[in-house]
């Protein structure tokens, strides 16, 4: 499980600084949007006892956010993580069925 975080942490990051670099429509920020979002997919599928769905609330801006949630806090890196970062939920959406959705929420 800890090389699929690590994998995502990498894309989420990779993906922010293509944002910024090149735009969002841009087509190698969106490979790594969509790269980062199947990692987290096989996070959700792989281990559902360990992660899960939880709306963020904190986010009134924009499109409704998804936080890949971890069961148990887990080191990477020297820090402690809680999450496997956001997923828009248009994406969640495309990716799981609206059972399995509904089952990965909590």
């Amino acid at each position: 499980m800890h090389n699929i975080l690590d994998r995502i942490i990498s894309l989420n990051h990779a993906w922010k600084i293509a944002r910024d670099d090149f735009g969002a429509k841009n087509n190698i920020t969106t490979a790594l949007r969509r790269q980062k979002a199947s990692w987290q997919a096989s996070l959700l599928r792989y281990y559902p006892d360990a992660a899960y769905f939880k709306q963020d609330e904190d986010n009134v801006d924009g499109e409704v956010l998804l936080s890949v949630r971890l069961s148990t806090p887990i080191n990477i890196n020297g820090s402690l993580k809680k999450d496997a970062e956001h997923m828009p939920l248009r994406i969640a959406e495309e990716l799981f069925t609206p059972e399995e959705l509904k089952k990965l929420f909590r």
